[in-house]
């Protein structure tokens, strides 16, 4: 190797030591919780009703973003684990529809296919919509 191209890569290691301390400290921070009704605005944007307020939420995830589009999830009571951003949103991690107390994850699923999917929409297979299915949450899950 040349002296610049070993140059590159120390720089690059002394670098990325500098970054791992933070982006573990980031990883290892518990997830808010957040609990209300999921509703859709007029521009489509998710919204979380929480004691005659209304939180905006975002998503990492386009399937996680469209799932809380859906308009069948509207109106539903909702456990939301995530954090806020400083735009005001609050960052859906994981997504929780309850029932009774219970929590349960959401999937989408085409019978005729037996094909899961992870947000609504047409199945890949057949191109017939997908059905909204709650599954209770196991025990030893996130």
């Amino acid at each position: 190797m040349k002296a610049r191209q070993i140059l590159r890569v120390l720089a690059s290691l002394v670098f990325a030591s500098l970054l791992l301390p933070a982006w573990l400290a980031a990883q290892s921070k518990p997830l808010a919780v957040m609990d209300g009704q999921l509703l859709t605005s007029k521009a489509n944007v998710p919204m979380l009703k929480i004691n005659g307020r209304e939180q905006p939420l975002s998503a990492e995830t386009p399937y996680l973003l469209h799932t809380m589009q859906d308009k069948r999830l509207e109106g539903r009571d909702v456990h939301l684990e995530g954090i806020s951003k400083p735009d005001g949103t609050f960052e859906v991690h994981w997504l929780y529809t309850v029932h009774d107390g219970k929590l349960f994850s959401v999937r989408y699923f085409c019978p005729r296919c037996n094909i899961v999917a992870l947000e609504p929409g047409n199945c890949v297979c057949c191109q017939q919509p997908t059905e909204l299915q709650e599954l209770p949450k196991p025990e030893n899950s996130h």
